[in-house]
């Protein structure tokens, strides 16, 4: 073999070791994805604190997870939109849910309607400002027909809810919920309820609502009790 062929035969296989070193640090620098059960949790928890320290703001790009650092740029991908968000918080405690999002980013992405759903999420990405540029604004409620809200002088609101019933009559029940239309206050479990229920009533999560109250099964309530929302 002459000095040049044998030269070149190694040059080769230099060349084919530098491209094979470049593929794995390529593959070893992207995010790996993963698939995971996420939740929101909204208005019932603004202005209190996360476990960041940071004030809860539900307008936020900010996320909840039980063991990711604090501070952690999160990249959230649901229903072909993908959202940055940071983690600030602790939780969810409730199922084999991993992702509790701000309200801001799960209207972002559409998962507000179906509450809780798989998505999928990889560490990195843009670390974004807790307070994001204004979401899609979410479509205003409806109100259940024949339902209202009445006044009483000790500044708590009985609200009424009338449901048809066998025969064309109307039956209803009353709940008291303290508080005078601002954000947060407390309702009272009555008979027959569930946190599902309650959750879609007072417009927060099951989650956040279970977590708030320190539920360690959500499925237990007792008649009477108070619930911080």
């Amino acid at each position: 073999m002459s000095l040049s062929s044998g030269f070149l035969r190694y040059s080769k296989f230099i060349l084919v070791g530098l491209v094979a070193m470049l593929v794995a640090l390529v593959g070893a620098s992207e995010a790996k994805a993963d698939t995971t059960l996420a939740s929101w949790y909204g208005p019932g928890f603004a202005g209190n604190p996360t476990a960041s320290g940071e004030t809860y703001d539900p307008a936020g790009f900010t996320a909840a997870h039980k063991t990711l650092p604090l501070g952690t740029p999160i990249t959230v991908s649901y229903g072909g939109s993908s959202v940055d968000v940071v983690v600030n918080d602790r939780g969810p405690y409730v199922g084999d849910r991993e992702l509790d999002l701000s309200q801001g980013a799960a209207e972002y992405l559409g998962l507000t309607a179906a509450g809780v759903d798989y998505v999928d999420y990889s560490v990195g990405g843009a670390a974004p400002a807790t307070t994001a540029a204004p979401a899609p604004a979410a479509p205003a409620p409806v109100a259940p027909a024949a339902t209202g809200f009445e006044g009483t002088s000790d500044g708590f609101q009985t609200y009424t809810e009338s449901q048809t019933v066998s025969g064309g009559g109307f039956a209803e029940s009353s709940v008291e919920m303290s508080g005078s239309g601002g954000d947060g206050g407390t309702y009272t479990v009555q008979s027959g309820d569930t946190l599902d229920e309650i959750s879609g009533e007072l417009g927060v999560s099951m989650d956040g609502l279970a977590s708030a109250n320190g539920l360690a099964n959500p499925d237990v309530l007792s008649v009477g009790q108070t619930l911080n929302f």
